[in-house]
């Protein structure tokens, strides 16, 4: 008797593949297919119904040995992952204790010089003379003049080629 489950019918069909091996493959169907027979359900096979379409599939009981490998990979990524983010966080806590560490001999060397001090009669900055509008105005006359004069050498030479 044929194995069925929710209206499809297990078919089987031995095909041969390009290296010249024999080899049965099974398939779910509702209507009878072109070419093969119905079939028992193989031994350690079982059904499972997929998501996506919700189609049945066979698949090998117990998982596969791929899913296993696939998990046991995976379990290593994650301990590699945990080892050098412990290494990363174990190196960043070295680098702000030699910064720290850096930081607190800059302050004792200021601290141990007695002449470095800021002294009482020390320029202050000198006050701006003029405001931003004033500097405008004195980059403005400058142009001006440059302009002049490079448009009296244009009006020469026009002069000159009209001649």
């Amino acid at each position: 008797m044929p194995f069925q489950k929710d209206g499809y019918t297990l078919y089987s069909r031995t095909v041969t593949l390009k290296g010249g091996r024999q080899q049965t493959i099974y398939f779910f169907a509702r209507n009878k297919p072109k070419s093969g027979s119905p079939a028992e359900l193989p031994q350690g096979y079982e059904v499972a119904t997929t998501t996506r379409t919700g189609l049945p599939i066979l698949r090998r009981k117990g998982g596969s040995k791929w899913r296993e490998q696939r998990a046991e990979a995976k379990k290593r990524a994650a301990e590699r992952k945990a080892k050098r983010e412990a290494k990363r966080k174990a190196m960043m806590e070295e680098r702000k204790a030699r910064a720290k560490a850096r930081r607190e001999a800059a302050k004792a060397k200021k601290a141990s010089k007695p002449g470095k001090k800021a002294r009482k009669g020390a320029r202050k900055a000198a006050p701006k003379k003029a405001g931003r509008k004033a500097g405008k105005k004195v980059a403005k006359k400058a142009g001006k003049k440059t302009a002049k004069k490079g448009g009296a050498k244009k009006a020469k030479k026009a002069k000159g080629k009209r001649r």
